[in-house]
Protein backbone atom coordinates (compact mmCIF):
# COMPACT_ATOMS: atom_id res chain seq x y z
CA UNK A 1 0.00 0.00 0.00
CA UNK A 2 1.11 3.45 -0.70
CA UNK A 3 0.09 6.08 1.23
CA UNK A 4 0.86 10.11 -0.18
CA UNK A 5 0.54 12.84 2.03
CA UNK A 6 1.22 16.16 0.13
CA UNK A 7 3.06 18.67 1.93
CA UNK A 8 3.80 20.92 -0.27
CA UNK A 9 2.76 22.10 -3.40
CA UNK A 10 5.63 20.14 -5.77
CA UNK A 11 3.07 17.71 -8.22
CA UNK A 12 4.74 14.52 -9.94
CA UNK A 13 2.68 11.56 -9.06
CA UNK A 14 1.04 9.89 -12.56
CA UNK A 15 -0.97 6.87 -12.73
CA UNK A 16 -1.57 4.38 -15.84
CA UNK A 17 -5.17 4.53 -16.79
CA UNK A 18 -7.20 1.58 -18.73
CA UNK A 19 -6.49 3.49 -21.67
CA UNK A 20 -2.42 3.53 -21.62
CA UNK A 21 -1.99 6.94 -20.73
CA UNK A 22 -0.22 9.00 -17.78
CA UNK A 23 -2.60 10.90 -15.73
CA UNK A 24 -1.43 13.49 -13.46
CA UNK A 25 -2.79 13.16 -9.99
CA UNK A 26 -2.86 16.61 -7.99
CA UNK A 27 -4.20 15.67 -4.65
CA UNK A 28 -6.16 18.46 -2.59
CA UNK A 29 -4.15 19.96 -0.19
CA UNK A 30 -3.66 18.20 3.06
CA UNK A 31 -4.88 15.53 1.83
CA UNK A 32 -3.92 11.64 1.52
CA UNK A 33 -3.68 9.18 -1.49
CA UNK A 34 -4.29 5.96 -0.83
CA UNK A 35 -2.59 3.32 -3.57
CA UNK A 36 -3.21 -0.66 -3.30
CA UNK A 37 -0.04 -2.95 -3.82
CA UNK A 38 -0.73 -5.97 -5.66
CA UNK A 39 -0.78 -8.06 -3.13
CA UNK A 40 -3.82 -6.17 -1.42
CA UNK A 41 -5.53 -6.37 -4.74
CA UNK A 42 -5.01 -10.23 -4.47
CA UNK A 43 -6.20 -10.56 -0.89
CA UNK A 44 -9.28 -8.25 -1.89
CA UNK A 45 -10.12 -10.98 -4.87
CA UNK A 46 -9.78 -8.32 -7.38
CA UNK A 47 -12.42 -6.21 -5.79
CA UNK A 48 -10.04 -3.09 -6.13
CA UNK A 49 -7.02 -2.65 -8.56
CA UNK A 50 -3.63 -1.94 -7.94
CA UNK A 51 -2.20 1.65 -9.73
CA UNK A 52 0.65 1.40 -11.74
CA UNK A 53 2.18 4.84 -11.15
CA UNK A 54 5.49 6.80 -11.35
CA UNK A 55 6.72 10.25 -10.61
CA UNK A 56 7.61 12.51 -13.13
CA UNK A 57 9.99 15.46 -11.63
CA UNK A 58 9.42 19.07 -13.39
CA UNK A 59 11.11 21.98 -12.44
CA UNK A 60 13.45 22.70 -9.15
CA UNK A 61 11.06 22.19 -6.50
CA UNK A 62 12.74 19.70 -3.78
CA UNK A 63 10.13 16.20 -3.43
CA UNK A 64 10.90 13.97 -0.54
CA UNK A 65 9.54 10.02 -0.54
CA UNK A 66 9.86 8.06 2.37
CA UNK A 67 9.51 3.98 1.34
CA UNK A 68 8.01 1.53 4.20
CA UNK A 69 8.34 -2.20 2.98
CA UNK A 70 6.36 -4.67 5.32
CA UNK A 71 5.11 -8.12 4.41
CA UNK A 72 4.64 -11.75 6.58
CA UNK A 73 7.52 -13.63 7.08
CA UNK A 74 8.27 -16.89 4.90
CA UNK A 75 6.09 -19.90 4.74
CA UNK A 76 3.08 -17.36 5.36
CA UNK A 77 -0.14 -17.93 2.55
CA UNK A 78 -1.49 -14.92 1.76
CA UNK A 79 -5.19 -15.90 0.63
CA UNK A 80 -8.24 -14.23 -0.06
CA UNK A 81 -10.40 -14.73 2.89
CA UNK A 82 -13.81 -16.84 2.14
CA UNK A 83 -16.17 -13.92 3.07
CA UNK A 84 -15.08 -12.83 -0.43
CA UNK A 85 -15.57 -15.61 -2.16
CA UNK A 86 -19.18 -17.02 -3.71
CA UNK A 87 -21.07 -17.66 -6.75
CA UNK A 88 -21.13 -14.13 -7.82
CA UNK A 89 -17.10 -13.63 -6.76
CA UNK A 90 -15.31 -17.06 -7.51
CA UNK A 91 -12.08 -17.06 -6.18
CA UNK A 92 -9.61 -15.33 -8.54
CA UNK A 93 -6.35 -16.25 -6.92
CA UNK A 94 -4.37 -19.39 -5.48
CA UNK A 95 -3.14 -18.51 -2.14
CA UNK A 96 0.81 -17.14 -1.98
CA UNK A 97 3.78 -17.23 0.12
CA UNK A 98 5.27 -13.48 -0.82
CA UNK A 99 8.57 -14.25 -0.19
CA UNK A 100 8.45 -16.93 -2.87
CA UNK A 101 6.88 -14.33 -5.09
CA UNK A 102 9.19 -11.82 -4.76
CA UNK A 103 11.81 -14.16 -5.75
CA UNK A 104 9.80 -14.64 -8.76
CA UNK A 105 8.76 -11.04 -9.24
CA UNK A 106 12.32 -9.17 -8.78
CA UNK A 107 14.02 -9.94 -12.19
CA UNK A 108 11.21 -9.05 -13.87
CA UNK A 109 11.35 -5.47 -12.03
CA UNK A 110 14.61 -5.24 -13.49
CA UNK A 111 13.98 -5.95 -16.60
CA UNK A 112 10.37 -4.15 -16.37
CA UNK A 113 8.59 -7.22 -17.54
CA UNK A 114 5.17 -6.62 -16.47
CA UNK A 115 2.95 -4.74 -14.36
CA UNK A 116 0.86 -7.32 -12.46
CA UNK A 117 3.17 -10.49 -11.47
CA UNK A 118 1.46 -11.03 -8.94
CA UNK A 119 -1.79 -12.04 -11.10
CA UNK A 120 0.88 -14.02 -13.76
CA UNK A 121 2.18 -15.77 -10.04
CA UNK A 122 -0.96 -16.83 -8.02
CA UNK A 123 -3.97 -16.19 -10.75
CA UNK A 124 -6.60 -19.50 -10.42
Amino acid sequence: MTLLCQLNEVQGLEILNKNGEWMNINPSPNSFVVMLGESFSVWLNGRLSSAYHRVMMKGNGARYSIGLFAWPRGGYLVKVPKELVDDKNPMLFKPFDLEEFLKFYSPQIVQGATKSSLKAYCSV
